[in-house]
């Protein structure tokens, strides 16, 4: 609603945008349950961090330090948006090293 306030009720949140929110509301989460601003303390604070607010939704930090987050799948429409044809009824662990990937 405040982002819409701000910029138009016919601007959208693409990924660039929902990363420009997520990541500095992730930080600060962080720095809050290592309780300080040291590095090593904020890498070993971060699994588990929760943020309920993401406008993607539910995320939490893996020990890996990647999202746990749902999968979508969209179907793209004229008007440059996508409706969302599938979504993971969970966050889906990720994986950023998959076996043959590597």
């Amino acid at each position: 609603a405040a982002f819409k306030k701000m910029w138009g009720e016919k601007t959208v949140i693409g990924d660039v945008t929902q990363a420009a929110y997520l990541g500095p509301n992730l930080w600060k989460l962080t720095v809050e349950k290592a309780g300080s601003f040291d590095i090593d303390k904020i890498a070993a604070a971060s699994p588990g961090v929760e943020f309920k607010g993401a406008p993607e939704g539910y995320v939490r930090i893996h020990e890996n330090h990647h999202l746990w987050s749902k999968t979508r799948v969209g179907r793209a429409r004229a008007d440059g948006q996508y409706d969302v044809i599938y979504e993971t009824a969970d966050l889906v662990e990720p994986n950023p090293f998959p076996k043959g990937y590597q």
